[in-house]
């Protein structure tokens, strides 16, 4: 069970301690039954102190009293830090919300400390990114999820105009949006989830179209405006559109 430790604990004994603690939020202290030695830990939540099942109130105040100065210094730290991610976000302008193509749901972005690049909860439709890494880890999860995603539509072009896929490669080079090889193995950029969903599904029926043409020869373009009307200029929308500035490959 936690309890709370309030920093002005100290008050009586020492007015000086109490004007440093003042700066400081309430310190969150737990027993454990394992633990040796008193122990405080300064994160971005707060401040805990773990204290051993035999230690005594004197103990615990002498020893808050003893590590106010270190515990003044590093919680500024932590501050700063925080100061300067918020700044640092507000500069790249992360995004708090993710509309995904061929999902049904608004992804709501979440910035945490955190060791693992991202966790994402599809229950929730919330994804958790990793704040000190936040470009790399979205792009992440965007390559992890069009893995997941982009094979249900091109299975189901494919179906509807009786095309055949070996494979499907996911990509997040920068290079290209698609490709067909001879034997119909076809790879799609990961970024598909993110352009306007017109252009997505077009990249997906160019791509199915070179597994009767592979060229952009007339008959070619002829194959796949049969698919897609206006291919043409769709393949002129495809190339002014770029990734977020924060995707990272």
């Amino acid at each position: 069970m936690f309890d709370i430790l309030n920093p002005s604990l100290n008050q009586r004994r020492n007015q000086s301690h109490a004007q440093v603690f003042s700066t400081l939020p309430e310190i969150h202290m737990v027993r454990h039954a394992r633990a040796k030695r008193l122990k405080l830990a300064v994160s971005a939540q707060g401040i805990r102190l773990t204290v051993p099942p035999y230690a005594t109130k004197r103990q615990v105040q002498d020893f808050l009293a003893q590590s106010q100065s270190w515990l003044e210094q590093t919680w500024q730290k932590q501050q700063l830090l925080i100061s300067q991610k918020a700044e640092q976000f507000a500069q790249i302008e992360l995004p708090t919300t993710l509309h995904v193509n061929f999902f049904p749901k608004t992804i709501r972005v979440d910035y945490q400390d955190m060791t693992r690049a991202f966790k994402w909860s599809e229950n929730e439709s919330r994804l958790i990114v990793n704040a000190d890494h936040a470009e790399k880890a979205l792009t992440q999860f965007i390559f992890q999820f069009a893995k997941q995603i982009l094979p249900e539509p091109l299975y189901s072009f494919a179906k509807m105009h009786q095309r055949k896929v070996n494979a499907l490669r996911i990509s997040k080079a920068k290079t290209r949006w698609g490709s067909c090889s001879s034997d119909q193995r076809i790879m799609l950029h990961a970024g598909l989830l993110l352009m306007p969903l017109e252009s997505a599904e077009y990249v997906i029926l160019h791509e199915l179209a070179h597994t009767i043409h592979m060229h952009h020869q007339a008959s070619f373009w002829q194959q796949l405006e049969l698919w897609c009307p206006q291919a043409k200029q769709k393949q002129k929308n495809l190339k002014q559109y770029r990734l977020p500035h924060w995707w990272s490959a």
